[in-house]
């Protein structure tokens, strides 16, 4: 009767302590963007799109008229302010259109720290990004959520100087 039990719990902490030695990613919503423009603003609704982390996916020109129709996609948590810019930065010249798309896997772990002399260096050297968007994210959320977020008080804790008046 003691066995099935002692099975259970067993398996229960062998399947957590594996969720927990993996990778962790987080999968964000994407739309796809729809947007029709004029040639002059073109290049002010490529700026809009590029500040948001939106990626053009094709790029064609309407025959007959002199509008642009291009197709983006674009995160959501990106999107929300989204077409009130673009409409301010085109003067009105730019009509977007979101509608969901898919999920998309970000490259980064939310939990990542750096652990080891070699990460290190290579977050020195650039080849790691020096914000973890997964991370922002996440703790956005929380912060939204009235939930807990573990902020450094010091960013980078140097000998503290303090200033002594002398009499």
């Amino acid at each position: 009767a003691a066995l099935p039990g002692q099975l259970i719990s067993a398996m229960r902490e062998a399947c957590r302590a594996a969720f927990l030695d993996c990778g962790t990613r987080l999968l964000e919503p994407v739309y796809r963007c729809e947007v029709q423009c004029d040639r002059e603003s073109l290049g002010r609704m490529y700026a809009v799109l590029r500040r948001r982390r939106g990626e053009v996916v094709a790029e064609a020109l309407d025959d007959g008229t002199h509008l642009f129709h291009i197709t983006a996609t674009l995160p959501v948590v990106e999107s929300f302010g989204f077409a009130h810019d673009l409409r301010k930065s085109t003067s009105g010249a730019a009509h977007p259109q979101l509608v969901f798309s898919h999920f998309q896997a970000l490259a980064q772990d939310p939990r990542f720290v750096v652990l080891t002399e070699e990460q290190q260096e290579a977050l020195d050297d650039g080849d790691l990004p020096t914000i973890n968007l997964a991370k922002k994210l996440v703790d956005d959320v929380r912060r939204r959520k009235g939930l807990r977020v573990e902020d450094k008080v010091v960013a980078s804790a140097t000998k503290q100087r303090t200033i002594s008046r002398k009499r």
